[in-house]
């Protein structure tokens, strides 16, 4: 099993992604499930339908999208709709059996929302109810292998469906969380917009072409981006947890994901 998370950035090539997974299926019996971000198509959604994006501070100094009901209508137009369905049609255009689902589909994400939240806002932390973001509790098991054992490439994206029906937000890296606590995948695959986990956001050359997990607290008192200080806390999580090697590449470039998992490219990370 593969899991592959697919970043949100524009600049990462969907059509240089469907010819490398493409040929790594018609190649390979390995069963793979994908999951596509869409944060950039998003915010340039938000931009033309003039609406506010809200970032909230955690107390902890995390950064996130507020979620509200018009955040949760451009997931719905960039994620589950723009995004998921554009990949998949490059998907089938070579000659692949592909289907994409949001996690509302067929309950396939089921979510608990989190009622409060605790943000800085203004320099003084505040209690928020009314946020539309949610915690994975449960995936739909029995929908992804009928899906997996008839041959498909699942492409899953946000957002996600409480028990009570109710449309939120998880992160991504929670879905990967309970993907690889399901399947047990020898190897997850993150693809963004650089060549991996850089010592220097600014400097592609700093590149951090391989680490374990003892490693990982150590990286995060380093001046890293949130971004990638989230992404590495994740990381952490599922090495603790899971047997699976992670691979972080360039999905700007061709061959990105085979060059990766053969160690050319990226950032390799295992216990």
């Amino acid at each position: 099993m593969l899991i592959i998370k697919i970043g949100g950035s524009k600049n990462i090539n969907l059509e240089y992604l469907a010819d490398d997974i493409s040929y790594m299926i018609k190649n390979s019996d390995e069963k793979i499930i994908i999951i596509i971000g869409a944060n950039q198509y998003r915010n340039e959604l938000a931009q033309k339908l003039n609406i506010q994006i809200r970032i909230i501070e955690s107390e902890s100094g995390y950064k996130s999208v507020f979620t509200d009901n018009n955040i949760i209508d451009l997931i719905l137009m960039s994620y589950a709709g723009l995004v998921s369905k554009k990949f998949v049609s490059l998907l089938i255009k070579r000659k692949i059996n592909a289907i994409s689902l949001s996690g509302i589909d067929g309950e396939l994400i089921i979510a608990k929302r989190k009622k409060f939240l605790t943000a800085k806002i203004d320099g003084k932390i505040k209690l928020i109810d009314n946020n539309l973001t949610g915690k994975v509790i449960e995936i739909n098991k029995n929908l992804i292998d009928m899906l997996l054992e008839n041959k498909f490439i699942l492409v899953i994206s946000q957002p996600v469906i409480t028990a009570e029906g109710e449309i939120v937000n998880v992160d991504n890296e929670q879905l990967i969380y309970f993907l690889a606590k399901e399947y047990k995948p020898t190897k997850i695959i993150m693809v963004i917009d650089k060549p991996g986990i850089l010592k220097n956001i600014n400097d592609e050359n700093s590149l951090i072409r391989n680490f374990n997990l003892n490693d990982i607290d150590k990286l995060l008192n380093q001046n890293l981006t949130y971004g990638f200080k989230k992404k590495l806390l994740n990381i952490k999580n599922i090495l603790t947890n899971f047997d699976s090697e992670i691979f972080i590449t360039d999905g700007r470039i061709k061959n990105c994901i085979q060059d990766a998992l053969n160690k050319k490219i990226g950032t390799f990370i295992n216990k």
